[in-house]
C-alpha cells in the first residue's frame, strides 16, 4: 500500500490534495484514465477531475458529493490505484523534465520561495533541461555569503524530495559589481 494523506486546498471545499511519495506516478497533469478502482468513481460522477502533481494527486469531487460522505471511498480507491502506476494515463504526454519543472515550481511557490522572499531575495528559474535546473539569485540573495547554503540545503534538497532523479542545480553567474567578487566590508554599513 502506498502511504497517502489528504491536504485541504484553501477556498475549495470540493477539492483535496492527496499527498503521496515522490515518484509514485511518473507524470504530471490531468488524468485521462486511471486504474479501475478509481476510474469507476470518475465514471459515476463522484470524482469530477484528477490532476497529478509531483507529490500529490489533486481530486475534485463532482456536484452533490462531499468529502464527508465520499472521502472514505475515494481514499480506498486511490490507495489501490496508486499500486498500479502503469494503468494511469495523462491527457498529454509528459517528459521527465516536465515533472521536474512542476517540482521546481512547487518549491519556488512554497516554503523555500517564501523563505527567500522573506529576506528580500529572489530565485528565478533560468532553465530546466536533462534533469538539471539553472537558477539566478536576485535581490538580497544576489551577493549574500549564505546563498550557496540556501541553494543547496533548502532549494536543491526540496526539489530532490519531489523529483529524486534530479541531476543537479546550478546558479547562473551574475558578475554584479566588481566582476562577481564580493565587496563585503568596502562600503560603510548602514546604521540599524
Amino acid at each position: 500500500m502506498i502511504p497517502i494523506h489528504p491536504e485541504t486546498i484553501p477556498g475549495s471545499a470540493q477539492e483535496l490534495r492527496w499527498v503521496m511519495p515522490a515518484g509514485t506516478l511518473d507524470f504530471v497533469g490531468d488524468v485521462v484514465t486511471a486504474p479501475a478502482s478509481i476510474q469507476s468513481l470518475v465514471d459515476s460522477g463522484v470524482i469530477a477531475s484528477m490532476v497529478v502533481e509531483p507529490t500529490a494527486v489533486r481530486i475534485r469531487l463532482g456536484e452533490n458529493h462531499s468529502w464527508r460522505s465520499d472521502g472514505g471511498a475515494v481514499r480506498s480507491a486511490l490507495g489501490a490505484a496508486l499500486t498500479e502506476p502503469g494503468a494511469w494515463a495523462p491527457i498529454a504526454e509528459t517528459r521527465p523534465d516536465d515533472v521536474l519543472r512542476a517540482a521546481v515550481a512547487e518549491v519556488v511557490q512554497g516554503e523555500v520561495g517564501d523563505y527567500i522572499r522573506s529576506h528580500g531575495g529572489r530565485l528565478d528559474v533560468v532553465s530546466v533541461a536533462d534533469g538539471n535546473v539553472a537558477v539566478a539569485l536576485g535581490g538580497t540573495c544576489a551577493h549574500c555569503p549564505a546563498s550557496d547554503v540556501t541553494l543547496t540545503d533548502r532549494f536543491e534538497n526540496a526539489v530532490r524530495e519531489r523529483f529524486p532523479a534530479l541531476v543537479g542545480v546550478t546558479a547562473a553567474a551574475d558578475p554584479g559589481i566588481a566582476g562577481g567578487r564580493r565587496l563585503l566590508g568596502l562600503f560603510p554599513s548602514r546604521p540599524c
